[in-house]
């Protein structure tokens, strides 16, 4: 009886040691940071994401919507806490695509079976780029120079791919495959070679448009001006793009085109949507292109450029659209930044070359007595030291 005694109180005690550390647990948990909470939930769901991207790898892009969802799902989470998922991106990004670069090579033989399986991939990397910032992602996308008349052809037979409604264009993955795609150009548009050299049209001697750009560069130029009269992130990424691309040193001629083109734009405004939305999209490109373009092409512009915002600045449709009058007033600001003059800071250092026998021969000129004696000195000093054997 004693020791049926015993052994239940220390079953007790062990049942209050439980329950006590686990009140402790709990109040820890409490008083965790929410980072750190939400960083061991994450190594939880990272097995599930990476079982389920094993498979989709396995079967090169073949996979069930429903994991892709499950994927996006998960990512969703972790809005406010992306950088939980930047050591992983790498291991997500990278094998997705290259397997839409594979893909893409398949375009001649079967175009709509290939962008039913592109588009999936799309989604889970579009929902990483909503969470952790394109900037991220785009590090892990392949850049190399024959990659870039792929993401143009991809581009185009997803840009002629309509969606019968706004809801199914986000369900299927065409909204996310047109953002990547452009985001991929974003990237392979700085290619440090002349783009017409890329451009394998270019060779045909049937084109004889020289003074024009590239066939290819105005292939893209047509996209993204349909993309600026979106009023979802493709007009955002297409601007992204146009000023990457307008920006080049061999693209002086599409950056005029381009330039007369938005002067088209903000002189015919009219009040209907597709106009409205279409100069938010201009307004907003230009605004991107005067954060990063030079600015000796900038200063040929400025005149034009001020003259259309300030014009607008007092139109009707800045009136009515709060939008629009915050992209005129960043367009504003850097052009009055482009405007300032040029100041180099005081703690730049001064790059100077000087020789031995330069300063030598300086010397000689103002003071050739004074230099002799003096080196007649040192060597004196130097034999003086040294002891003959």
């Amino acid at each position: 009886m004693a020791s049926s005694r015993e052994e239940l109180d220390k079953i007790m005690e062990n049942d209050e040691n439980s329950s006590l550390l686990s009140s402790l647990q709990e109040e820890d948990d409490e008083h965790e940071s929410k980072e750190s909470v939400l960083q061991r939930y994450f190594l939880q769901e990272w097995k599930l994401v990476k079982s389920l991207l094993d498979d989709i790898v396995l079967n090169r892009g073949t996979c069930d919507l429903s994991s892709v969802h499950k994927i996006r799902s998960i990512m969703d989470k972790y809005q406010e806490q992306g950088q939980l998922l930047e050591p992983y991106l790498e291991s997500i990004v990278s094998p997705l695509m290259s397997i839409v670069r594979s893909r893409a090579a398949e375009l001649v033989v079967a175009s709509e079976e290939i962008l039913e399986i592109i588009k999936p991939l799309c989604i889970i990397i579009y929902s990483l780029v909503t969470v952790c910032g394109y900037k991220s992602v785009i590090k892990f996308f392949p850049h190399q120079v024959s990659d870039l008349e792929l993401a143009v052809s991809l581009l185009d037979k997803c840009h002629n791919t309509n969606a019968a409604t706004s809801l199914r264009q986000e369900s299927t993955g065409e909204m996310e495959a047109k953002c990547i795609m452009l985001l991929w150009l974003s990237i392979l548009v700085l290619i440090p070679f002349d783009l017409s050299s890329v451009d394998t049209s270019m060779a045909d001697d049937n084109y004889v448009r020289r003074d024009e750009p590239p066939p290819l560069v105005m292939k893209i130029l047509g996209f993204c001006k349909d993309y600026l009269s979106n009023p979802g992130p493709t007009r955002t990424i297409a601007g992204l793009l146009l000023s990457k691309l307008l920006t080049r040193p061999d693209m002086s001629k599409a950056f005029t085109s381009f330039m007369e083109w938005t002067h088209e734009i903000f002189s015919s405004v009219e009040d209907n949507v597709i106009d409205h939305f279409r100069l938010l999209g201009a307004v907003e490109a230009l605004a991107v292109i005067f954060k990063i373009g030079n600015t000796k092409a900038l200063l040929n512009v400025v005149s034009i450029v001020w003259n259309d915002t300030s014009a607008l600045i007092k139109s009707n449709s800045a009136a009515r659209s709060p939008l629009l009058r915050k992209y005129l007033v960043k367009l504003t600001q850097r052009i009055g930044l482009t405007c300032l003059p040029h100041r180099s800071p005081i703690w730049c250092y001064v790059v100077r070359n000087s020789t031995l026998g330069e300063k030598i021969s300086s010397n000689m000129t103002g003071d050739g007595k004074s230099v002799k004696s003096c080196c007649e000195h040192r060597l004196f000093q130097f034999l003086s030291t040294c002891k003959l054997p």
